[in-house]
């Protein structure tokens, strides 16, 4: 595991994951999202994003989390040599998102180029990354589910699926 992927819906742990693992590997760690979100919530264009990617993935050792499939797979699927999906359950999943949304709002911790998450944006918005969760957790697991359901399309690839946050610390430790 030398440059590895971690998909995942929002609040299923790809970026803690991502980082503990950067660390006992020695790779760099690399959060799509802090290339994707710009300062004032902005979207990074598709061509800058991309660029980046590009540039924190031509290493030898890297953890990446994050989705971002039709623009950053095409550039990790063919680099990586692990691919873990965090397919929490739903209620879990959903749980620890609010739980980490609430503590976001409550201290302001600044996330994704100085952003913040408020109280207005993460419940009375339609950007909100609960209702993001809600109109995409099963959309995006349908989605996973069919890659690891074709390793042959990326016979390169090692593919770890986790289905709990108990097994996903237990790989961790066993990593």
């Amino acid at each position: 595991m030398r440059r590895v992927i971690i998909i995942g819906s929002a609040g299923s742990g790809k970026s803690t994951l991502a980082e503990k693992l950067a660390q006992k590997t020695g790779g760099a760690y690399v959060d799509l999202d802090q290339f994707h979100h710009l300062p004032g919530w902005k979207e990074r264009d598709t061509a800058d994003f991309c660029r980046l990617v590009d540039e924190a993935t031509r290493g030898d050792a890297w953890v990446v989390a994050g989705n971002y499939t039709t623009r950053a797979q095409p550039i990790l699927r063919p680099r990586a040599d692990t691919l873990i999906w965090l397919d929490m359950p739903f209620r879990a999943n959903f749980w620890q998102l609010l739980r980490r949304t609430f503590r976001r709002v409550r201290t302001g911790e600044s996330i994704c180029n100085g952003n913040c998450e408020t109280v207005t944006k993460s419940f009375f918005s339609k950007n909100s990354i609960l209702w993001w969760f809600l109109t995409t957790w099963a959309k995006n697991r349908k989605k996973n589910r069919e890659l690891f359901a074709r390793p042959q399309d990326y016979p390169h690839l090692k593919m770890i699926r986790l289905r709990s946050y108990a097994e996903s610390a237990k790989f961790l430790e066993e990593a």
